[in-house]
């Protein structure tokens, strides 16, 4: 089986550098934009037989626009939702440590140990990742191409796991918004083929 793994458009928090998680924020209109370029480069480079998104309004739009172009009809999955932040949900970093002064260099070192006030636990967030892709290997075949729209840190905790990376670590992963990945499962191993490419937003110029 091989993953294209995609991350939503841009919404204003995004640019507002807003820590968005379960909150749900629409697109904006440069997000709408990027996913019509997003689309028009995976229309003319990877077909796909399936394609599931998170629920989530920037995700699931992201999909929409993709499947319009490519003939397809995404699937929701609540499993593919962003971890859940709790108490940092809406705000910036700053404003974080304001209400909570230390508690994010705490979780930046140790996310199991120090979490979020309220958050969904790394525990929980891998446990819904993981039955998502077990679920996934179960319904398509080896060499079958899977679009899956969703969250930065959806993802890092996909390819994470499948990399074998200790989630009780950072991640040494960044997704741009409207970015395409490439997972191949196929032949028993994992190889990443393509990670954070956004060559589709230049202007269409991916040579």
């Amino acid at each position: 089986m091989r993953l294209l793994l995609i991350r939503h458009g841009e919404t204003d928090w995004n640019n507002a550098g807003r820590v968005q998680g379960h909150s749900d924020t629409p697109l904006n209109a440069n997000g709408i934009a990027q996913a019509r370029q997003l689309a028009a480069r995976i229309a003319a480079e990877e077909a796909f037989a399936a394609m599931y998104a998170s629920p989530l309004a920037r995700a699931r739009v992201t999909a929409e626009i993709v499947a319009a172009r490519c003939g397809a009809t995404p699937i929701p999955d609540d499993r593919l939702k962003e971890q859940m932040l709790g108490k940092f949900e809406g705000l910036t970093d700053a404003e974080f440590e304001q209400r909570f002064p230390g508690a994010l260099a705490a979780w930046r070192a140790d996310p199991i140990r120090s979490p979020i006030p309220g958050q969904e636990t790394r525990d929980a967030f891998q446990r819904r990742v993981q039955s998502f892709l077990d679920d996934l290997r179960a319904r398509h075949t080896d060499g079958t191409r899977v679009a899956i729209v969703t969250h930065g840190g959806t993802i890092g905790m996909m390819l994470a796991m499948l990399i074998g990376l200790d989630i009780g670590k950072r991640f040494p992963f960044w997704f741009d918004n409207a970015s395409l990945s490439h997972v191949d499962l196929s032949g028993g191993r994992v190889r990443l083929r393509l990670l954070n490419d956004t060559c589709h937003l230049r202007n269409g110029n991916c040579e």
